[in-house]
């Protein structure tokens, strides 16, 4: 029996972002818009910019673009040029968000816990080893990026 590990690991992510967004739909946000808001709030006193937003979640400028302009809209976040470099934006949250950010961390808190209940510290060190191959180093090796792209046609052909 082969192991399909990049399969597994779309499906678990998947799951997890069916959970968050189920949590985080009784606010009316999605959970990259909870995600968003943990990040700023992680990072209270620091300026955070568009970008640090963009390489946080390895998404698109495009993509953040319109997220935070979903955030605008809905009076969480505020967007201002920075005084240092016009082409970067910083971002702050607003009150409305400021009053999530300790029901995201507890959501944060919690789903760590259930892992700490069912995992040995040493499963969840080598667990986090893998992700960080995943997230980082993996995107770095060209034959890897091959094999993801073998991985993600076959995925969309099945």
């Amino acid at each position: 029996m082969t192991q399909d590990n990049g399969r597994l690991l779309k499906k678990a992510a998947n799951q997890l972002n069916r959970n968050f967004d189920q949590f985080a739909k009784q606010y009316g946000l999605t959970s990259m818009q909870m995600a968003i808001i943990d990040f700023i709030g992680r990072h209270e006193g620091r300026v955070v910019t568009q970008r640090d937003i963009e390489h946080e979640f390895n998404i698109q400028r495009s993509t953040a673009t319109t997220m935070l302009q979903r955030m605008e809209k809905k009076r969480l976040i505020v967007r201002q040029v920075l005084k240092d470099d016009a082409r970067q934006k910083q971002v702050q949250l607003l009150p409305d968000a400021i009053k999530l950010e300790n029901v995201v961390s507890q959501y944060m808190l919690k789903e760590n816990e259930r892992l700490s209940m069912k995992f040995t510290y040493d499963d969840i060190m080598t667990f986090q080893r893998i992700l960080t191959f995943y997230a980082n180093d993996y995107k770095n090796q060209d034959w890897e990026k091959s094999v993801l792209v073998f991985w993600v046609r076959t995925i969309a052909y099945d």
